[in-house]
């Protein structure tokens, strides 16, 4: 039986009883966002000013579409943090289909995404004419990030909405998956947090190379 992501898994108890996850307590399991985070250079400080100010320039007019979204910050923060080129690999749009625990289901979905070395998953929602909280979208992209091949023992995931920037973690290497996820940093005030954003994508980028 083949059932669409979407239609399965809308919450994170859907996640926890389709897939047999659990969220961590522990509070150093996602450590990759405070440590051995590394200064931006000013090239990369000018490029974040510069995805701020075409952001606030769009953003006045209304809440961006997905595409608009992917357009202004996501493909330009990836390539700010280098996974534009080798040896990452881009991969838009991109199919997932994963099979359930324990049952004959097989959950498909096909998402306008950019997959990043098969452990770096990066999803763009789609806004519409109202925001979408980036929270919704939390559970089914863990569940697309339970597709990648599991050759090493970490995935890592990047949920954002335009506004707001979720990071999520994933660890195979017990019995049971483990996962857990940042809190929101967001682009929308003066003093905002793209620089942090950064920062931790670089991180992540080395945390997946060095697994």
């Amino acid at each position: 039986m083949t059932l669409a992501v979407t239609d399965r898994i809308k919450t994170f108890k859907d996640l926890h009883r389709s897939f047999n996850l659990k969220k961590t307590r522990n509070p150093r399991f996602f450590n990759e966002l405070s440590e051995s985070l590394e200064e931006l250079s000013p090239e990369e400080k000018a490029g974040i000013g510069k995805i701020k100010k075409r952001f606030d320039y769009h953003r006045e007019d209304g809440f961006l579409l997905e595409g608009t979204v992917n357009l202004l910050v996501t493909s330009p923060l990836l390539e700010l943090a280098g996974f534009l080129d080798e040896p990452y690999q881009i991969r838009s749009p991109f199919g997932v289909e994963v099979v359930i625990n324990d049952t004959i289901e097989t959950l498909r979905g096909f998402i306008d995404t950019l997959v990043v070395n098969n452990n770096l998953w990066v999803l763009s929602l789609e806004s519409k004419r109202s925001a979408i909280p980036v929270g919704v979208a939390l559970p089914q992209l863990f569940s697309y990030m339970m597709a990648q091949p599991k050759q090493d023992n970490l995935a890592f995931g990047l949920a954002t909405n335009g506004d707001e920037f979720v990071f999520l973690k994933l660890d195979f290497s017990g019995e049971q998956t483990l996962y857990d996820f940042s809190r929101a940093y967001s682009l929308l005030p003066t003093n905002h947090e793209l620089d942090v954003i950064l920062k931790i994508l670089k991180r992540l980028g080395n945390a997946v190379l060095e697994a």
